[in-house]
């Protein structure tokens, strides 16, 4: 048991760790923080309303390794667990971690040393991520976050190229350390949203940092696809994504910093927005998704007014103008392809195609198939012309004139 005697004056990080329902997970997620080379941490595990066996998990660890502090919560979602896990915190620095992640054995103390030579206001590391139903771990291609950096060793958002301070990293918390001082007078907690809870938190205080450190070493271990951790549940809660981005646009501009960090923030919108759409597995929250981007999102953010040259990756500027710019059906079709060849896709084509049928609904992408045009056997979306109307079909036969 490790002794803890010397109170809080000594604590220089603050481990925060939402815990609901993770008892699969748990224990290698603490014993990473327990065993970590930088030994004056302090631990605080929130217990957000867990319903199986966590907290006793939680008390079994607590008792050796005082370290451990336990706060206990209804459920309130990972955000208000962070939240009141920083009420209580003492460190010089705060760290976040899901409780389905682990942390390399030196993190802390590589991240901590750094900030404290550097004076920094945020340390940031890379990491690895384990597909949990592949179980691999997926390879990483960094290039293109590297392309913004004119100095990694100390920078701030606007020193960035472009400003790209929303394109050196992912709007997540665990592979950040964070003076304590800096975000308690920003003031910024995270929103009581159930997914997408990080983002606002995170990228508002690198927007606002005046010195952060970008470190190469991989410090954690992220895992994906699990149906139960804390960054699966956006699908049930899809406006949230939205909520986050917009939360972002109106803080810059009431700082008055939205026109520096401008096109870093809507190549984001672009690069979020349809890699949010593709995450959506049900087509329920795919079609809620796709409708509020043409009716609400473009409104806001005014994307297509800057025209293609602004943005940083075309391809995705280019999917994202058929989803302005076609109805759901027609993008469907045209994207036909690519869903396929994913299973969310998949799922959400399938779902489409049995509503269509069920409702009697048919439909011909006019925009999509010249006048005339043969469509082959085999044809994802089979069409036919009969008496004047296009139906659709599980099968056609060859040749068939449309």
């Amino acid at each position: 048991m490790i002794d803890w005697t010397e109170g809080r004056k000594m604590v220089k990080v603050s481990v925060i760790v939402p815990v609901y329902n993770a008892e699969q997970y748990l224990e290698k997620c603490l014993n990473s923080i327990c065993s970590q080379t930088l030994k004056e941490i302090e631990i605080i595990c929130v217990n957000d309303g867990s319903t199986d066996g966590s907290l006793q998990m939680l008390h079994e660890f607590a008792e050796r390794d005082r370290r451990i502090k336990i706060v206990s919560q209804s459920n309130q979602y990972a955000g208000v667990a962070r939240n009141h896990g920083m009420e209580y915190a003492t460190g010089k620095y705060l760290s976040f971690l899901d409780a389905d992640d682990y942390f390399k054995h030196d993190m802390l103390e590589k991240m901590y040393q750094r900030a404290e030579k550097s004076r920094a206001d945020i340390v940031i590391c890379r990491y690895i991520e384990y597909n949990e139903q592949l179980k691999k771990v997926m390879p990483m291609d960094w290039a293109f976050i590297d392309s913004f950096f004119i100095d990694k060793e100390e920078f701030s958002g606007n020193s960035l190229k472009n400003a790209g301070v929303f394109q050196i990293t992912r709007g997540w918390a665990w592979d950040k350390l964070f003076r304590t001082d800096f975000v308690n007078q920003c003031g910024y907690r995270f929103p009581d949203f159930r997914s997408s809870e990080d983002g606002f938190f995170v990228y508002m205080l690198l927007a606002r940092a005046n010195k952060i450190i970008y470190m190469d070493d991989i410090l954690i271990t992220h895992i994906m696809n699990e149906l139960n951790s804390l960054s699966s549940t956006k699908e049930q809660n899809w406006i949230n994504g939205f909520k986050m981005l917009l939360m972002i646009k109106e803080e810059m501009e009431k700082l008055d910093i939205y026109e520096m960090y401008k096109q870093s923030f809507l190549n984001e919108v672009v690069n979020f927005l349809v890699w949010y759409l593709d995450s959506m597995h049900s087509f329920d929250a795919y079609g809620n998704c796709y409708q509020y981007i043409r009716t609400e999102m473009e409104l806001a953010a005014n994307v297509l007014s800057y025209g293609k040259e602004y943005y940083f990756k075309g391809d995705l500027y280019d999917r994202y103008q058929k989803i302005i710019m076609l109805p759901l059906d027609e993008f469907l079709f045209i994207e036909k392809e690519r869903y396929w060849n994913s299973e969310a896709g998949k799922n959400c084509v399938i779902e489409r195609q049995k509503k269509i049928i069920e409702e009697k609904k048919w439909f011909f992408p006019f925009n999509s198939i010249e006048k005339g045009k043969i469509i082959e056997e085999g044809s994802q979306s089979s069409l036919i012309k009969k008496r004047g109307k296009f139906y659709k079909l599980l099968s056609i036969q060859k040749n068939k004139k449309c």
